[in-house]
């Protein structure tokens, strides 16, 4: 099978992302193989702009008051303490939207890209830090 260099999904983001402008619903998050961590939106920002380029996919859910979502390798967001850092890996369900899904209430903030949809929770942690967002 050939893919076109036109194509507008690259092939090597998760499948539970979807590629179109629907929206995924996932109640299982544990089962995505990632955790899900969650920020209130003016530390999310502050940790974003701290993070620069070294942030994976964010997605944005105006809908609830943490709502600056980072993905992190499954089993490295448990056992947190700061403040604001919400652990969504166990049964909290995960509004994922399509990478075309335009929405004033849920978004990507940082689109997924190929090899960088999670980031490092080693340095997720110590953005929080930096910007006392864990105060």
């Amino acid at each position: 099978m050939t893919i076109s260099a036109k194509s507008s999904a690259p092939v090597s983001l998760p499948d539970w992302i979807p590629r179109g402008a629907g929206l995924r619903v996932v109640r299982d998050v544990a089962a995505l193989g990632v955790d899900v961590v969650w920020l209130g939106r003016p530390a999310g920002e502050r940790v974003l702009s701290r993070l620069g380029g070294r942030s994976g996919a964010v997605i944005e859910d105006h809908r609830r008051p943490a709502g600056t979502c980072w993905m992190v390798p499954a089993g490295t967001a448990g056992g947190v303490r700061l403040p604001p850092w919400e652990d969504a890996s166990m049964g909290a369900a995960l509004f994922v939207p399509g990478l075309e899904m335009c929405s004033e209430l849920l978004g990507w903030r940082m689109r997924p890209e190929v090899g960088a949809s999670v980031t490092s929770p080693v340095a997720l942690r110590a953005a929080v830090i930096a910007v006392g967002a864990g105060r």
